[in-house]
């Protein structure tokens, strides 16, 4: 599972165990005295921490979710040799000529994501109903992510495919 997916998990899980506690409590009352003294307690003598736990809380979930947007590649591409760039939009483009081609392929999308050493092209193929998967599957696997994976040698190439069928019109009567 991705570190994302985890930490999405994890603060979910904390958020409802929140609320869970907190309509406990709300449920049961004044017949819980022992809440209420804890909470009157609280108020008369750390009012300002309850506001910094919520600016913290609040904090936290921004970071959360601007970590979670996807960032583009770099327009330039640095290569191994001194000097040498490569246009992200480029191998975009020659990813989607390449998978145009295949058989079965009616339109090809791509997606290149991410900096540092670690790049993430996101591929999706709309196909027929004529083809079939498995081949589509083994052709982008075989002759198309090995050459990009080779001109992004110095960076980790992370893919993800996805496949749409298209389906047929139904044909109206006229």
């Amino acid at each position: 599972m991705r570190s994302r997916t985890v930490a999405n998990r994890m603060v979910l899980a904390l958020a409802g165990t929140a609320f869970l506690i907190i309509a406990t409590v709300a449920a049961r009352g004044a017949e819980n005295q022992a809440v209420h003294a804890a909470l009157g307690h609280v108020r008369r003598y750390a009012p300002g921490s309850l506001i910094l736990v919520g600016c913290l809380a609040l904090a936290a979930s921004v970071v959360l979710l601007t970590a979670q947007i996807p960032r583009r590649a770099p327009r330039r591409l640095r290569l191994p040799a001194p000097g040498c760039h490569l246009d992200s939009r480029a191998v975009g483009r020659a990813v989607r000529a390449q998978c145009s081609t295949l058989p079965g392929v009616v339109r090809a999308r791509c997606r290149l994501t991410g900096r540092g050493h670690a790049v993430s092209l996101a591929i999706t193929l709309t196909v027929d109903g004529t083809a079939h998967p498995a081949d589509l599957l083994a052709a982008v696997s075989d002759g198309v992510l090995p050459q990009v994976a080779a001109l992004l040698t110095p960076r980790r190439l992370e893919t993800r495919i996805r496949l749409h069928v298209q389906r047929p019109r139904p044909h109206r009567a006229s």
